[in-house]
């Protein structure tokens, strides 16, 4: 992808999203839609909740701004975490398959968290 129009498209943190977010809502047709229609609703929602506030984020020109949709997409993480550990709960997923979804949030929060700490450290700076 060469010189996107969109600033959001050449962030490592957006495609990194996308790909959990695709890989999630696999295991959420697989192996949870069926069974209990509202949670993968609810699940869904939230993963499409951490992508696109990455992007609605990034249209404003204020990296402030931009921060706080991080951390509206960093609380998307966690509700699909939530989302997750209840259909564990109601045997709908496997123990193995949760933790590699809490892992693989783990690690985007974090990288979620680092984009956020690094614009606002820009913003005291400048």
């Amino acid at each position: 992808m060469t010189n996107p129009k969109f600033r959001f498209k050449k962030f490592k943190v957006y495609q990194d999203s996308k790909a959990f977010c695709k890989s999630c809502r696999n295991i959420v047709a697989t192996q949870i839609k069926a069974k209990d229609k509202g949670l993968a609703d609810q699940i869904q929602r939230a993963l499409n909740s951490i992508v696109l506030n990455i992007a609605e984020g990034s249209a404003d020109n204020s990296d402030i701004e931009f921060a706080r949709f991080l951390s509206i997409s960093i609380r998307s993480a966690y509700e699909t975490v939530a989302g997750f550990d209840l259909a564990l709960s109601y045997d709908l997923i496997t123990e193995d398959l949760n933790d590699e979804v809490e892992d693989n949030a783990h690690q985007l929060v974090r990288q979620l968290s680092g984009f956020r700490s690094s614009l606002r450290s820009t913003q005291v700076k400048g």
